[in-house]
């Protein structure tokens, strides 16, 4: 299908219309890299171009980003048609990127900035943490270019369908009096995977948490506490942070298991870890002796009913010094707990049935 773009001046008072001429392709051509370079929004929102002609094993990719969530973007620039080639070319670019290790990518990037207009990142490490980034994988594939040819389209489209998804942006060039203007067409794959409502707000908790951490100066710290306190946990995003949840579990005298401990931000910076009653419950002796060290302070849950005897969680609040002095009993204790849970359950199923 040929696509034809048109763009009008409209007199406001007679509702006359002239249409504006397309500007000489060379024009547009010369001047495209330079002006998304100096305008990386016009390429993506909320984008950050970390990398211009950055070498990969078969070439250079023209410009490299990172979205708003955090995940890196190759983009293949072609001053005409998008064509075949140009798919087989980020294809290429990208499965090099994506199966490189992220320390040598983040090496890559480190050493690559800095030129042709690119704004300089001592450590690129360090960088992505304090900007709130998570996941820098997987890449994605974007191919920009002035219109695309019908054996480039089937590709995509065909690749697409196999979960393969390259992003296409086309520019068209108009003039108006002495100024250049740029119509940009996208053209995004169409999301055959639509996340679940639960998965949808996972992802946008994550991204506020990040970017709280990031606000408060913890972004490393934080990335730190709730990795390594992910121990073989069922994990879900709350508006603060993270939840670890065990399997629903019944331990002795009907303790019916649902959450372990949690990690998350409080509002003045500091790092909160709760342990829930029955974590606490299972492995009491290493609890007390994790108390003789890290100042626990105990609570009711939110939750728990209002009458006596309801069970209480226990909670720390840590900076970050005192996460690193702490960090290898926290993390000791969460998995004596994992281990303890494990334990009782193949107690329960190795139990005759009555």
């Amino acid at each position: 299908m040929k696509t034809d773009i048109g763009i009008w001046e409209i007199d406001r008072g007679s509702q006359a219309g002239t249409e504006l001429g397309l500007a000489e392709r060379v024009e547009t051509e010369e001047m495209l890299e330079a002006v998304l370079v100096a305008n990386p929004n016009m390429l993506m929102r909320g984008l950050t171009l970390v990398g211009r002609q950055v070498p990969v094993e078969t070439g250079y990719a023209d410009l490299l980003g990172i979205d708003e969530d955090g995940r890196l973007v190759v983009f293949e620039l072609k001053r005409e048609k998008l064509t075949r080639d140009a798919v087989a070319q980020i294809l290429d670019y990208c499965t090099y990127l994506e199966t490189l290790p992220d320390s040598d990518l983040a090496t890559l990037i480190t050493e690559r900035s800095g030129t042709h207009g690119i704004n300089e990142i001592s450590d690129f490490e360090e960088w992505y943490g304090s900007h709130g980034g998570d996941s820098i994988k997987p890449v994605r594939m974007v191919l920009v270019g002035l219109g695309i040819d019908t054996s480039a389209r089937r590709m995509v489209a065909y690749l697409a369908d196999r979960g393969i998804d390259i992003e296409l942006l086309t520019f068209h060039g108009y003039v108006h009096g002495e100024a250049l203007l740029l119509a940009r067409q996208v053209r995004t794959p169409e999301d055959r995977h639509a996340p679940s409502a639960g998965q949808a707000r996972n992802v946008n908790r994550k991204t506020d948490i990040n970017r709280k951490a990031a606000e408060h100066g913890l972004a490393e710290v934080w990335r730190d506490a709730r990795d390594s306190l992910d121990y073989s946990f069922r994990t879900y995003y709350t508006k603060s942070g993270i939840t670890y949840q065990q399997r629903m579990t019944t331990l002795p005298d009907d303790v019916r298991v649902r959450g372990s401990h949690s990690v998350t931000i409080d509002d003045a910076g500091k790092i909160r870890i709760t342990l829930y009653p029955a974590a606490v419950d299972l492995c009491h002796d290493g609890f007390e002796r994790l108390k003789e060290v890290i100042s626990f302070k105990r609570e009711k849950p939110p939750n728990a009913p209002a009458t006596r005897g309801a069970p209480h969680q226990w909670y720390c609040r840590l900076d970050e010094q005192s996460w690193q002095a702490h960090r290898d009993r926290l993390v000791e204790f969460i998995r004596t707990v994992e281990d303890a849970w494990r334990k009782h359950e193949h107690e329960v199923a190795d139990e005759p049935e009555r």
